[in-house]
């Protein structure tokens, strides 16, 4: 394990044993928004790029994912990822750390993980972000 800081966290991480999890996890949603978020993702500053490798994260595969259109040609996406390790200090669901457009919360586990059964120490990580529509299908259809 290795121990992290971010803004006002601390945590003990295993990045092999998480990047190994995202490695294995091959299931990819198909409909529109997740597309879109995939594509998106592919566009992310430096810093979120720098956060993720330093977890072990596979920033286009979150184990839960939201989306919500917002004005304008954009979208909502909130979720979070999973990560083997310890939180050490940071407040759950405190929505206290930025990284890039990314507002992050460190989340109590509510054991409604899909397919995703883990039987050593682990956390997840929430997050929100706005990111730009860039498929060439209209986002009306993702409402449907």
């Amino acid at each position: 394990m290795k121990e992290v800081h971010f803004d006002k966290w601390v945590l003990n991480v295993k990045t092999e044993k998480t990047e190994a999890l995202y490695e294995s996890h091959n299931d990819v949603c198909l409909c529109l928004s997740c597309k879109n978020f995939r594509k998106a993702s592919l566009l992310l500053n430096e810093e979120v790029m720098n956060f993720s490798d330093k977890l072990g994260l596979d920033l286009h595969k979150p184990t839960v994912l939201n989306a919500f259109p917002v004005e304008g040609e954009q979208v909502m996406y909130s979720g979070h990822y999973t990560i083997y390790g310890e939180i050490i200090e940071g407040e759950i669901d405190a929505w206290d750390v930025i990284v890039g457009d990314h507002c992050l919360s460190l989340v109590e586990e509510d054991g409604n993980e899909p397919a995703i059964s883990l039987t050593e120490p682990h956390f997840q990580i929430g997050f929100e972000v706005v990111l730009q529509w860039l498929l060439p299908e209209s986002m009306e259809l993702m409402k449907k």
